[in-house]
């Protein structure tokens, strides 16, 4: 087991309904961490949303719907209107992964239709109805799962 499992285990276990809400959502739009297949990523969404349910139900239903209520947005460049940026940033090699890891991303965005370039170039505009990728549908939770939060509620 890589230490970057054994970091995300922790993350998970030790999360606020908040943060796990937060994690669960990037999962299931594929806006968070790469998954080497469909089947770890719905894994991965089981387990993150199991825990969501027992340290808070409620709170982490709340802020589930609340990023679901976000409206999607995209950067424009303030200056043509272009959505054509790009920002530069760092990576550092992960031994253990045997690849490039993201390290920052620099606060500098540049705009490759007018060569714009600024810290504060963009404008946020909702996204075009057809660029919007639909949600995923929340996996289905194991029996073994549903048991044992159907044993909790019980208590």
């Amino acid at each position: 087991m890589r230490l970057s499992h054994l970091q995300a285990i922790a993350d998970i276990l030790l999360g606020d309904a908040k943060t796990l809400a937060h994690g669960y959502h990037e999962i299931m739009t594929d806006t968070g961490a790469d998954f080497e297949t469909a089947d770890a990523r719905r894994r991965c969404a089981i387990a993150v949303n199991a825990v969501g349910m027992a340290v808070d139900t409620d709170g982490y239903r709340s802020a589930l719907n609340a990023l679901e209520a976000r409206p999607c947005v995209e950067p424009k460049c303030q200056r043509c209107g272009s959505s054509e940026l790009i920002r530069d940033a760092s990576a550092v090699w992960d031994c253990a992964a045997q690849q490039w890891v993201l390290a920052g991303v620099y606060d500098c965005t540049i705009c490759q239709a007018c060569e714009a370039q600024s810290d504060s170039l963009c404008e946020w505009q909702p996204c075009a109805p057809e660029t919007v990728r639909p949600r995923a549908a929340a996996p289905a939770p194991s029996r073994d799962t549903q048991a044992q939060h159907d044993g909790h509620a019980q208590q």
